[in-house]
């Protein structure tokens, strides 16, 4: 069944628009029992710490590393003090070995001057080539020269 307001339109002269008193009135109205409340009330979420916790929590975690630091630093200085009392107990026997080595390759390097130089008058073996009153320092011999030995 089509309502009396299109029977009234369809009836009427065609026009682009209708004139207002031809048509009904038309209102909206509420559902039966009414809208819903609309909630006001503003719900924020939570803003996260206060900032005397995120001082204290910072301050703790703080102390918490400079605790780590300084007990890190005492290990370590304990491990090079053991390692320096190592080095100082195996000083002699190592200073032994290579006043050894070195005595050894010198009784070489002379053994062969002696060789090169026996035709030489006048040549001792072993002395400075310089006239000096300064105190003769030893050679510095490469101890990984295997020509030597």
């Amino acid at each position: 069944e089509t309502p009396s307001f299109f029977l009234s339109v369809i009836s009427t002269k065609q026009t682009m628009s209708v004139r207002p008193k031809t048509l009904p009135p038309i209102q909206d109205m509420p559902p039966a029992g009414g809208f819903r409340k609309i909630d006001t009330i503003r719900h924020f979420p939570g803003r996260g710490p206060k900032g005397w916790q995120l001082w204290l929590g910072t301050s703790v975690a703080i102390v918490y590393g400079m605790a780590m630091i300084g007990k890190t630093n005492r290990e370590k200085a304990q491990q090079r003090l053991e390692e320096r009392k190592m080095r100082f107990a195996i000083a002699p026997i190592l200073q032994a070995e290579s006043d050894r080595e070195y005595a050894i390759r010198e009784k070489v390097i002379l053994a062969k001057e002696a060789e090169i130089m026996k035709n030489v008058p006048g040549w001792k073996v072993g002395e400075s080539q310089y006239y000096t009153k300064k105190e003769n320092v030893p050679r510095k011999i490469n101890p990984l020269d295997k020509r030597l030995t």
